[in-house]
């Protein structure tokens, strides 16, 4: 998916209304994503199930997804500017244990967050360096700045893939020490993002562009999809849950 390398997943984006919530799923579905849910949470932190855990979560998203298309929220933007907290995704490249000698570098999967404002969106991870067994903790900030391609109108009402995020990575940063959950996410990226809150620049993937959509998307659960444009054939999955600070 878009930033197969460091991305976790951003979303689609339109116009602005009420928030959709769950309720107005009908029963069978509301069954359908409490299982999305059950299943994606007792399998945040695992890697060795990843292909029968997408296998699995498939036929259910594609219920909701059908569900979605044709009763797409006008207030799309609105629902998916906020922050967000990994459940899980099957994007090999944003997770990983890299071991060199003594030196062994980790980003576990339950401490990746997102933060999607207008325009720019930060994907918040957490990454251990362990060197001879001593181990220290680096918040991440990877931003990334996008635009919406095919936006959802009158004219293409139930097609899949709207509001599309066209996505270009733009910055990548590092402090020492936990993502602080003192402070709510959202005023935590905008202090990054003005420079109030300082952090270290690193190497990334700036430059790397991709596509994200939502193949559902209410007030508490986010279901999305994309690519990197180096790899278009490979469809990336995220879930995630609405929080409003790194728990």
């Amino acid at each position: 998916m878009l930033c197969r390398k460091w991305l976790f997943p951003a979303a689609m984006l339109a116009a602005t209304n009420l928030p959709l919530s769950a309720a107005e799923l009908p029963p069978g579905l509301l069954a359908v994503k409490q299982q999305v849910v059950e299943i994606t949470s007792n399998n945040t932190t695992r890697t060795d199930n990843v292909p029968e855990v997408r296998a699995q979560l498939e036929p259910l998203i594609a219920q909701l997804e059908a569900w979605f298309n044709a009763n797409r929220p006008a207030n799309e933007v609105a629902l998916t500017q906020v922050p967000w907290k990994n459940l899980w995704y099957d994007d090999p490249d944003i997770s990983f244990d890299f071991q060199f000698g003594p030196l062994q570098l980790l980003q576990p999967r339950d401490r990746i967050f997102q933060v999607i404002e207008d325009g720019f969106y930060y994907n918040v991870s957490e990454f251990q360096l362990v060197v001879f067994e001593q181990r220290l903790i680096l918040s991440n900030y990877l931003k990334g700045a996008y635009t919406i391609a095919r936006p959802a109108g009158p004219g293409n009402v139930g097609e899949p893939r709207l509001n599309t995020v066209d996505l270009e990575f733009v910055g990548n940063s590092v402090f020492p020490g936990t993502i602080p959950a003192r402070i709510r996410l959202s005023p935590l990226v905008r202090g990054v993002d003005r420079g109030l809150i300082p952090t270290i620049p690193v190497p990334g993937p700036l430059g790397v562009t991709g596509e994200l959509w939502n193949r559902y998307v209410d007030d508490d659960l986010r279901i999305a999809a994309g690519f990197d444009d180096s790899e278009p054939e490979t469809i990336d999955l995220y879930i995630l849950r609405r929080v409003a600070r790194a728990e």
